[in-house]
């Protein structure tokens, strides 16, 4: 044991050290091959659907976030908002957005700080999120809900992937009257830090921070670079099991660059692990009492798939948890069939909320 303690020690300190000695590089992005180019150019995207139009957003203290929304706002009863996971962006969900419409859903996409569309906080750096507080988020939502002044009867449901989904969480316990229900996609609401423990991931990211860099990537981390090389290929370790999904945002960002966000920083990981501490917290679950899907996948190397059943099952007053069999954590890039099916779960908490 003492061996091992101590080989683990010397590890982290060699990590923090090449972390030192190792320039920043001037942001260059990703050139991929022509081949590349070229699958990426073929791949299909999905346009957005054609009553479809783009918004700016300006948050409180200044930053603008790209938003969306289909044309059907006044004729439907229900408003769903779909907000992406980490570096995902709304492009990548017109066929989501096209296939929840023809369900009867006014359908709003939201782009989050840094992220798709919206305004980067660094104009050198335009891949690497940062936030002060991961609690900017929550306000970021939660002021942008309440800009669209819905009348009272409107019900408004996030469909909030990853990342996305501890947002939702986070601004349903801190804004109680934002929404009237949570579709949670493979929430992260305790994520993972590849092999290496929840608490000793934090310590280290947070001792980067004490030295002066929280700007940089987290020791493996990078800016964007592609999933893999060939875009016939797809299986759950890489995300999801449909090859004609999985590559949606690979393929966005080599068309639009500018959408590009790469790896998590030791700012943003830092306050990302530190959110999850305070969404864990059972004070803070037991006061969220809306209706709650949260969506699981067989196997997912992203997030602690036992938190989110726990929580579902032991915090959560009112939440259903369906676990989906042969699936990665990218659930909505999945097959139709599981698409179709958290959908369906989606319409079901919808029709509860009206009865």
């Amino acid at each position: 044991m003492r061996k091992f303690t101590l080989f683990l020690v010397l590890g982290l300190a060699a990590i923090i050290a090449l972390a030192f000695l190792w320039p920043e590089k001037t942001y260059k992005p990703y050139k991929v091959s022509e081949a590349y180019k070229t699958q990426a150019e073929a791949y299909n995207i999905p346009s957005m659907p054609a009553d479809w139009t783009w918004n700016s957003f300006e948050t409180k203290e200044g930053t603008y976030l790209r938003w969306g929304e289909t044309g059907n706002r006044m004729t439907a009863e229900t408003t769903i908002i779909i907000i992406p996971g980490y570096t995902a962006t709304v492009s990548m969900y017109g066929e989501h957005i096209d296939l929840l419409a023809e369900r009867g859903f006014h359908v709003i996409g939201l782009d989050l700080r840094g992220q798709g569309g919206s305004e980067r906080h660094f104009k050198d750096q335009p891949e690497k999120l940062w936030v002060e507080d991961f609690s900017v988020y929550s306000q970021d939502v939660a002021q942008f809900v309440m800009s669209q002044s819905f009348s009272d009867d409107h019900k408004i449901i996030p469909m909030a992937m990853s990342f996305g989904g501890h947002v939702a969480l986070r601004t349903a316990g801190e804004y109680p009257k934002v929404f009237d229900g949570l579709a949670l996609i493979a929430p992260a609401i305790e994520p993972k830090a590849g092999d290496m423990e929840f608490k000793k991931a934090l310590s280290l990211m947070n001792t980067l921070r004490k030295f002066g860099k929280a700007k940089r990537y987290v020791p493996g981390n990078t800016d964007w670079q592609p999933v893999g090389e060939n875009y016939s290929i797809a299986g759950i370790e890489l995300c999801s099991s449909n090859p004609n999904r999985l590559y949606l945002r690979d393929a966005i960002f080599t068309r639009m660059p500018e959408q590009r966000v790469g790896g998590v920083t030791n700012q943003w990981g830092a306050e990302f692990f530190e959110s999850s501490e305070v969404i864990r917290e059972a004070k803070f679950l037991e006061a969220i009492t809306i209706p709650i899907y949260i969506a699981s996948a067989e196997r997912d190397d992203f997030v602690v798939t036992e938190t989110n059943h726990t929580v579902c099952n032991e915090s959560l007053k009112n939440c259903r948890y369906v676990t989906y069999n042969e699936t990665g954590h990218c659930l909505p890039q999945e097959s139709d069939d599981v698409v179709n099916s958290i959908f369906d779960e989606i319409e079901k908490l919808s029709k509860n909320l009206q009865n």
